[in-house]
This record gives C-alpha cells, sequence and structure tokens, in this order.
C-alpha cells in the first residue's frame, strides 16, 4: 500500500515535469515498478514510441545511434526525476546548433530491455522537490483513506420484529409536560429559580412548622406532586398525597419537634438537596437522631420537596451498651429512690415510655405513665422502703432482667413480702424500666385466706344461732301475751258474775282490782286462776 502511495506521487511529479519541458504524453507510455529489487519505480517506453518520437526529431529515417547505444547500456533514467519526450522541432539537450549525423543502422537487441530514455537535467529539479514536499502529506492522507480503510463486510441484514407498530415521526413535539407544568421536576428545563443555601435550610424550617400544627394534611402538603417518602418508622414507600398523610397521623401524636444537627447543602438547576442528621424531642422529653435526605424542587411557584428520605442512626441502633450485673441491681437503687421522694410521678419516671406494670395490690394492669402514676398515689402514703433479698440477673443486647424476693417496710413498722420481675431497656441513652411484675408471697396469702373462710363460717354459725334465739323468745313472748289475754277475760268474767267481790270482808270495786298492779295483781291473778 505504501508504494502505491508513493507511486500516486511519483506519477505528479512526472505530470508536472512534462509541463515544465514541453513533452507530450503519449499514449504508448507504461510505468512498471521494480518490486523485486526494492529500487525505485522507474519510468519506461517502448522501443517503438522512441523509434517514433526520434524520427519526428530529426526528420530522418532513423535515430541517432549514439544516442540509441545509451539506452541500450541500461542507463535509465531515475523515477525521482522527470523525462521529457516532446515532438517540437526544436533541440532538448541544450538545444545544439548542428545536427548530429544519424547513425548507420539500427538494430535493437530483441533480448534487452526497453530502452529508456535518458532524463534531462536542468532547472526543474527544484520545482518538483517543491511539488512533492507540497503534495506529500495531501496523497499521504488520500492513500491512506482509499487503499487503508477496509470497506465494511457485508453483513446480513437481521430482522428484528415486534409486536409493537413502529410509528413514524415526521415531526418533534414537545411533551405535554412543557407546556403544561412550569419547572416540574418532570417537565422541561426553564430558567434557573435563584436560591441561597439558607433559604435552601429555612425550607426544612417550614416542614417543622407544619409538625407543629398536629395536622398530618398540612404536613403532606409541604411535599410535591410526584413527591416520594421513605419514612423512618415504616417499611412502605410513601408516593403519594394520602400515603404521606397517613404516616404523619402515628408520627404527630407524639408531638414532635424537629432540629438539624448537622448537613450539606447543594443547589441544582430549579432544585436544592439538604442531607445530614437532625433529631426530634417528643413531648414526653425523649430525643431521638436520625439520617436525612431532602431534594428539594421548584413547582409552580414554589419550592416543593420532591423527595425525602429518613433512617435511624445504625450505630446506635445495632451497637449493644455493655452493663454488668452490679449495674443492674443498682437500677432497682434508683426506684427506690424515687419512692422515698414520696412523689407518684418521679416513679412513674422511672418507666420507659411503653412501659407495662402488673401491681401487688390492684387488679389492673398499668399500661401509660398516667396510670402508672396513679398507682403510686395510694401506695406512698404508707411511705414504703424497698430492699431486695434474693434474685437472678440475665442481661442481653441493650437489655436486662432482674427477678427474686423483695420486701418493704412501712413507716408503722410493719413488713410484707412480695415477689418481683424487671426488665430493663436502654432507651435514649438511659437505662428504663420497661416491665414491672409484682405480686404477693403465696403461702402466707393461702394461709389468710383459708383463716379467712373458716372465720367466715364460724360467723355464720353463731349468726344462725343468735337467729334460732330470737326466734325462740318471739315464740315465747306470744305464748305468754296469749296467756295474759285469756287470764284478763277470766278476770273480767269472774268480776261480772259477782259485781262486789269481798275480800277479807272488805268490797272490793272493779275500779280498785284494775288498780291493782305488781305483786298483788299476781297474787290476785293467781287466786283468780284458782277459782276458776
Amino acid at each position: 500500500m505504501v508504494s502505491s502511495s508513493f507511486l500516486s506521487l511519483a506519477l505528479v511529479a512526472l505530470m508536472a515535469s512534462q509541463e515544465s519541458y514541453g513533452f507530450q504524453a503519449s499514449p504508448t507510455f507504461s510505468i512498471k515498478s521494480k518490486t523485486s529489487s526494492g529500487a525505485s519505480s522507474q519510468l519506461l517506453m517502448s522501443s517503438k514510441a522512441y523509434e517514433e518520437q526520434l524520427k519526428r526529431y530529426y526528420n530522418t529515417a532513423e535515430p541517432p545511434q549514439e544516442l540509441y547505444n545509451g539506452a541500450v547500456n541500461g542507463d535509465a533514467p531515475s523515477a525521482t526525476t522527470s523525462t521529457s519526450v516532446s515532438t517540437d522541432p526544436s533541440p532538448v539537450y541544450g538545444a545544439p546548433q548542428q545536427m548530429p549525423p544519424p547513425p548507420q543502422s539500427f538494430q535493437p537487441a530483441p533480448v534487452q530491455p526497453a530502452p529508456v530514455v535518458q532524463q534531462q537535467q536542468g532547472p526543474g529539479g527544484l520545482g518538483n522537490a517543491a511539488v512533492v514536499f507540497l503534495g506529500l502529506p495531501l496523497w499521504l492522507l488520500l492513500s491512506t483513506q482509499v487503499f487503508f480503510n477496509k470497506p465494511a463486510e457485508n453483513v446480513a441484514p437481521t430482522t428484528v420484529t415486534s409486536s409493537t407498530p413502529v410509528t413514524v415521526v415526521e415531526k418533534l413535539a414537545l411533551p405535554i409536560q412543557a407546556t403544561t407544568n412550569n419547572g416540574a421536576p418532570a417537565g422541561v428545563v426553564v430558567l434557573s429559580q435563584p436560591i441561597t443555601k439558607q433559604e435552601v435550610r429555612n425550607l426544612f424550617n417550614l416542614w417543622n412548622d407544619a409538625l407543629k400544627t398536629g395536622d398530618p394534611a398540612t404536613v403532606a402538603k409541604r411535599y410535591g406532586k410526584d413527591g416520594v417518602l421513605l419514612p423512618t418508622l415504616s417499611d412502605i414507600p410513601r408516593n403519594d398525597f394520602e400515603g404521606i398523610k397517613d404516616y404523619f397521623v402515628g408520627f404527630l401524636k407524639k408531638h414532635p419537634t424537629g432540629k438539624i444537627l448537622e448537613g450539606e447543602i447543594f443547589i441544582g438547576n430549579n432544585w436544592a438537596q439538604d442531607a445530614g442528621i437532625y433529631e426530634f424531642t417528643f413531648d414526653d422529653g425523649s430525643k431521638v437522631k436520625a439520617r436525612y435526605s431532602f431534594v428539594y424542587a421548584f413547582e409552580d411557584g414554589k419550592w416543593m420537596i420532591s423527595h425525602h428520605h429518613s433512617s435511624l442512626m445504625p450505630q446506635e441502633t445495632v451497637r449493644p451498651v455493655k452493663v454488668t450485673e452490679e449495674e443492674v441491681r443498682s437500677f432497682f437503687g434508683l426506684w427506690n429512690d424515687a419512692l422515698k421522694t414520696g412523689d407518684p410521678q418521679k416513679v412513674a419516671d422511672r418507666y420507659s415510655k411503653d412501659a407495662v406494670l402488673l401491681p401487688t395490690l390492684s387488679d389492673e394492669a398499668r399500661y401509660t405513665n398516667d396510670r402508672i402514676a396513679d398507682y403510686f398515689v395510694g401506695f406512698l402514703k404508707k411511705k414504703p422502703t424497698g430492699e431486695i433479698l434474693e434474685g437472678n440477673i440475665k442481661i442481653g443486647p441493650n437489655w436486662a432482667q432482674d427477678a427474686g424476693i423483695y420486701e418493704f417496710t412501712f413507716e408503722d413498722g410493719s413488713k410484707t413480702r412480695g415477689r418481683y420481675s424487671y426488665v430493663y431497656t436502654y432507651e435514649n441513652g438511659e437505662w428504663k424500666i420497661s416491665n414491672h411484675h409484682s405480686s404477693i408471697m403465696p403461702q402466707p396469702a393461702v394461709a389468710a385466706m383459708k383463716k379467712a373462710v373458716e372465720y367466715e363460717k364460724s360467723q355464720a354459725e353463731a349468726v344462725k344461732m343468735i337467729n334460732d334465739m330470737d326466734k325462740k323468745m318471739t315464740e315465747m313472748d306470744a305464748r305468754v301475751a296469749e296467756m295474759n289475754g285469756k287470764l284478763s277475760i277470766a278476770i273480767l268474767e269472774k268480776a261480772a258474775s259477782n259485781p262486789t267481790p269481798v275480800v277479807n270482808n272488805d268490797v272490793v270495786s272493779p275500779v280498785a282490782v284494775s288498780a291493782v298492779s305488781g305483786p298483788a295483781l299476781v297474787e290476785a291473778l293467781n287466786s283468780a286462776s284458782n277459782e276458776i
């Protein structure tokens, strides 16, 4: 390929030389390359064409012998120089004044190589060099494109079949969003809305103010039309208004207030990003940290939340806090110190936000902080002081258990024992009581219950005996009343039959008899009954 390139350059040089020295290119010219010997290509002429040129030049039948002998001896001109052939009768070799005599005979050897025209050394060498120098880069470029670039292989066309019809678009059309949505995330790019980093941070304050309203719909309105929420405490992605509002129904019950601790802001074309760590403080005083990513987009003239991703702090969630058995036992001491204050709320504060209390002297299970405090209102009136008599401790990742027997001494000197179970959990950097189960000692309780039953039984028997006695007394009173009635009738009848009874020769009137009372009446009745 490279030899062909240089061959093309030589042809250009030959054409330039022909024009410079007045030769006319004969249609019988042939170009041959000595590729076998590695030498430069040479321009050769056939013997017949050479003879005709000389005949026309000298107007003779035969060319000069000395010129032919020089050609026969193999002095061929180099391909890098120009060779001129012309039918013009003017001299070419230095323009001699006299014509040389023609040769006596002309018999070219049939086996000799074709005669070559002897080159003319003249003032055109510099011009040829200039042509080669200027044409070389161009011809190298053209020859590279022509000879080195292989044509593309014939590849069989692949037929692609599709069930979906192909639609030929004759002209371009803007999407619908480009004409209906001014700067929406899915629309066309419009002129950038300027915003500073401080203004981006203030967008979080707008969202935080919406939290303080306690209205889930107000918070959801801070999100864009296509906003996405990946919440902290839910596995469900929220990508519409109703889903976002539903998440904040539960979250706002804790009355959260957010605060950005650290973050990095980046501003783009009609969008901005704020990512970092924020902290929420709840109504019960507890706090929690989380990682956040807000992406804001300029929609309908307002900056809205296009993307919100919130997640727990991975190290605080996974890494367990080291605690010893002595430290676990000291948690009871903190609870006992709260009892000594006499304040039910201080005791309730030792319990976690989702704690459960199953108290000793109440059938009600306490699930909230208020109900836990309510139980200790009555219990603290006795001014108790607790002491663990025996117990067993188990420790897990961010939880611990202490179960056994404790005893309380009250202000009046009385004591009582009970069984206890404490489960402690690590929340927001502090160990709290997650579960507290307290019950009386079962054996003394069973004995006391037996005594109570026996006492109730004896009481029932005594009551029955008293009731029987009362019944008998009632019956006796009835009989006495009956007898008194009969006696009174008998006395009246006796008196009626004897209007003026005589007693010891004294006249006794009925009025006097009715006035008699006491032993005298009894004696009189007895005497009357005897008479009856």
